[in-house]
């Protein structure tokens, strides 16, 4: 019977296609100090662009917010300010509300 797979495990694999090929070309192709720029431009990326917007999404939704969408958008368009901007004012003192059809038996 198939399953639905994780979201994070989806994400992660997708992100090693993309990266894994580049690895091996700058390897391949350059020397190890350009290897160094990749790694932390896979790390920036990475965390400003998956998992800043990924936990602005989660909270916002979490939180009952009906611009879940756009303080996920303007946090990864403006990356590091936006989620500034969503910490302070994207209804910070709401409630965070599980939803209860979300939990494992």
């Amino acid at each position: 019977m198939p399953t639905t797979r994780s979201p994070i495990a989806v994400l992660g694999g997708l992100v090693a296609v993309a990266f894994l090929p580049l690895l091996v070309m700058w390897v391949v192709i350059a020397d190890v100090g350009t290897f160094a720029y990749f790694l932390g431009f896979a790390g920036y990326f990475l965390v400003a662009h998956v998992v800043l917007p990924g936990w602005v999404y989660i909270d916002a939704t979490g939180r009952g917010s009906d611009s879940a969408t756009a303080w996920t958008g303007a946090c990864f368009l403006v990356p590091f300010v936006g989620f500034v901007v969503y910490y302070f004012v994207g209804q910070p003192d709401a409630a965070y509300e599980v939803d209860p059809s979300a939990r494992a038996p």
